[in-house]
């Protein structure tokens, strides 16, 4: 039986529409959220420091060597530099406000597009060692669990990330992370601005300034035995809490905590002076709002990539292939005695609708007045 024309377009567009519903969810989707070459996004934190007074210190002013509460604001921006295939070039900048002080902390990462964790860089491109970990971002879709580890840039350490729970925050809902990470202070930056060594006459004078406990083991036999200038050591310890969206992975609320203490080397055991640094600061209202509707907008964007495109053409192309098969066959022909039959019938009922007796005609009759 003949198939109609039509069916077999609408079948073809059906196809396609299928075809595209799946290649939009499984190629596209992938390829379109890759994190992408324009990546430039600055936020705004704000919070309280403890400072190395530098001068004061150089000047033997221990009264005046640490500065405590001091106000601060940091700027960050997140820039993606280049792209090499699925590898993004990332430079994630700190910019340390506090007072007349103005303190850089500047750091490059090479990170696969999709998980955004560390990779190898491409040849010729120097980046921070952040191989398998995560360092700046959290990857579209993150997941619910502690299968995630950051890079410390502070200390170069790659630690776990502790889920801590789901919860909503200016709207959008959110998965909570915990990051602890202690060790020695090895990013080159921050070490520039600590001295590497103390003469011995200062660290004694910082000795009323140690905690009770440290100050009892700074003895003055300790003291003696020490190396003129003293070798300093520093060890940091940082504490990330952050909302971050389950969605997009875009962070709504982030509180960080930093902080560096000076170390001597006495003998076989080290002791903890005091911290010459600390860093309490948190993501502002206005940049919190701001992440918020950043990830409600891309939100809306992925579901309609990732649901409702895929759905819609997949369901419209249904829909053409079952019209296609209802209607696919073309009406039987009439056979040719059929057809005559009714031609037939009409012509004598017309030879019939023409055709009136004599009687019903009024004529006069021959041979009457």
């Amino acid at each position: 039986m003949p198939v109609r024309r039509s069916s077999i377009v609408l079948a073809g567009i059906g196809v396609v529409l299928i075809v595209l519903g799946v290649l939009v969810r499984f190629v596209v989707v992938p390829v379109a959220t890759k994190l992408p070459g324009s990546t430039n996004l600055g936020v705004t934190y704000s919070g309280t420091a403890t400072l190395l007074n530098s001068s004061a210190l150089q000047s033997g002013d221990t009264k005046n060597v640490i500065a405590t509460n001091v106000p601060i604001t940091v700027d960050r921006q997140l820039k993606v530099t280049s792209i090499r295939g699925d590898t993004a070039i990332v430079s994630d900048d700190l910019t340390i406000h506090a007072g007349s002080q103005t303190l850089p902390s500047d750091h490059t990462y090479a990170l696969n597009r999709r998980t955004l964790e560390g990779v190898t860089p491409p040849a010729g491109v120097s980046v921070e060692p952040s191989v398998g970990a995560l360092s700046s971002m959290f990857p579209i879709g993150p997941a619910a669990s502690n299968s995630y580890r950051y890079y410390d840039s502070t200390t170069r350490n790659i630690v776990p990330i502790s889920y801590t729970g789901h919860a909503t925050r200016d709207g959008r809902s959110v998965n909570g992370y915990q990051i602890t990470s202690t060790g020695t202070v090895k990013d080159p930056s921050l070490l520039k601005m600590l001295p590497p060594a103390l003469p011995k006459k200062l660290i004694a004078g910082l000795a009323p300034l140690l905690p009770a406990a440290e100050r009892a083991k700074f003895t003055p036999a300790v003291l003696a035995a020490l190396p003129n200038p003293i070798p300093l050591s520093y060890t940091g310890t940082t504490s990330i809490v952050a909302s971050v969206d389950s969605q997009t992975g875009i962070p709504i609320t982030e509180t960080i905590s930093e902080q560096v203490i000076v170390n001597v080397t006495a003998g076989s055991q080290t002791l903890s002076l005091i911290p010459v640094l600390a860093l309490d600061f948190h993501l502002t209202p206005a940049s919190t709002t701001y992440l918020a509707n950043k990830a409600k907008t891309t939100g809306e964007l992925l579901t309609l990539m990732k649901v409702i495109v895929p759905i819609a053409l997949v369901v419209i192309g249904l829909v053409l292939l079952v019209i296609a098969i209802l209607r696919r066959h073309k009406p039987a022909a009439t056979p040719a005695a059929a057809r005559a039959a009714p031609t037939a019938r009409r012509s004598r009922s017309r030879r019939a609708a023409s055709w009136t007796p004599a009687r019903h005609i009024n004529v006069p009759l021959y041979g009457h007045p």
